[in-house]
This record gives C-alpha cells, structure tokens and sequence, in this order.
C-alpha cells in the first residue's frame, strides 16, 4: 500500500468523530424536525453515562468498528485519490446511520468514546456489556 493511501485511511476515519456532527447538522438544516429527535449533547454532556447509553454506544461501535475494517480494505485496492474519497465519504455516512440506529446522536457516541479513554470506570463497565 502506498504511502498516499495510508494517509487517507488514517486520515478518513481519524475524521470521523469530526465528520460525523457536521453530517448530522446537515440532517438537521434539511429536516429541522432531526434536531429534536437527537438531542442537545451539550445537556448530555453533563450528566454521568446511563446504562442504557452504554449499551448502545457498545452496539454502535461494533458496527463502527466492522464497517471501518470492511472500508479500510476497500480502501487499500484503489488506485485514485477520487474513489479514495468516494470510499471515505461512504464509510463516514455508514458510521453515522450505524451510530444512529442505535438510538445515539453522534455527538453523544463521540463524547462516550472519549470519555472510556480516561475513565476507568466507564471502561469496566463497557466490557460487561460486550
């Protein structure tokens, strides 16, 4: 793999947890109806992780995690910077719809994912809901 499409990959999925609001704020700019379903993060943000959150940010990943593997090695047989993006774009709304169709806003998702990195605690109890 060349070292063009490693950049890429690294950095298509590196900008998922910023891609992914900016997608959900253009769902919400073509439906206004969208921003009420998924909630404010910033009032999520404050309060402790549920275990009902929990549980669906540990199905969400999974999902996140497979469709990223599946891209990462489609992304490894281009051969163009176009399709690259093409791939990364795709990738990027399939993560969020992942995300989604488990009841999270993708802001909430990220703000868990973030939160498991330097939380014990919340790390424990994500295992036992795997």
């Amino acid at each position: 793999m060349t070292t063009l499409k490693k950049l890429t990959i690294a950095m298509g999925f590196a900008s998922f947890a910023i891609a992914a609001p900016m997608a959900m704020a253009q769902a919400q700019a073509q439906d206004p109806a969208a921003g009420q379903q998924y909630g404010q993060p910033e009032q999520q943000a404050a309060g402790p992780v549920s275990d009902a959150d929990l549980e669906k940010f540990v199905s969400a990943e999974s999902k996140v995690n497979e469709i990223r593997d599946d891209f990462s090695q489609r992304l490894g047989q281009v051969d163009n910077q176009e399709e690259a993006q093409s791939l990364q774009l795709e990738a990027q709304e399939k993560m969020v719809e992942a995300v989604q169709d488990e009841g999270l806003d993708v802001g909430r998702y990220n703000e868990i994912a973030t939160r498991i990195q330097t939380d014990p605690e919340l790390q424990q109890r994500a295992q036992q809901h795997n």
